[in-house]
């Protein structure tokens, strides 16, 4: 933490929300910091309210500034997924979920994120695809079940996207399901192609 409790004393949420539209991202920071610290819950509930912002870059920084709570935002965050059907606000939420794990590094899979990402997969839209794909990327070892069931969906970009991700994940369970796929002539000729490529990531020769 950056900031002194015993000088500045605790700043009010009004404040620190105001700070947090500010056009410096250190400033920004800061706050997040600080209602991390200070306001957790009241902080949590008020920025979950503006995950269907208009506004684009006030909403980014939103998505940033749940991230800041770690596991402690996954729960409400989760129940605001499963409670919408706003494209906005799924994104939004999924994104806030990447940033999540990205510094939690997680030794099991999320129990709040299970429904969430088995919702996810089974949606349409390319945006809601890519995100939890990516979300799944970053869980690695964790998320490598869910990308493979997702190899052999009927959605193409799905199942390409869970190829790529899998590629992209440094674990030798990963290398051993690619290699796997490439002997399996049941797969569309898109998803082996796909397979053939990733490969290559690890280097392995293809003959």
């Amino acid at each position: 933490m950056e900031f002194s409790s015993a000088k500045e004393g605790k700043p009010s949420l009004e404040n620190l929300f105001k700070d947090l539209e500010h056009p410096n991202p250190n400033i920004n920071r800061k706050a997040c910091l600080k209602m991390a610290c200070y306001w957790p819950e009241d902080s949590i509930a008020k920025l979950i309210c503006g995950l269907n912002q208009k506004d684009v870059e006030l909403r980014r920084k939103t998505v940033k500034a749940l991230g800041y709570f770690g596991d402690c935002a996954i729960s409400s965050v989760a129940r605001l997924f499963l409670d919408n059907e706003d494209l906005i606000i799924r994104a939004s939420c999924l994104k806030v979920f990447i940033k999540i794990v990205t510094i939690e590094h997680y030794e099991s899979f999320p129990k709040d994120l299970i429904e969430v990402v088995d919702l996810s997969l089974k949606d349409d839209n390319p945006q809601i695809i890519l995100l939890v794909v990516l979300l799944l990327r970053q869980l690695g070892k964790l998320g490598l079940p869910k990308l493979i069931l997702s190899l052999k969906d009927s959605n193409i970009l799905l199942a390409k996207a869970s190829v790529t991700a899998i590629g992209e994940i440094d674990d030798p369970s990963a290398q051993r399901c690619l290699r796997e796929l490439l002997e399996d002539n049941s797969l569309d000729e898109i998803i082996q192609e796909s397979v053939f490529y990733s490969l290559a990531n690890y280097n392995v020769p293809k003959e």
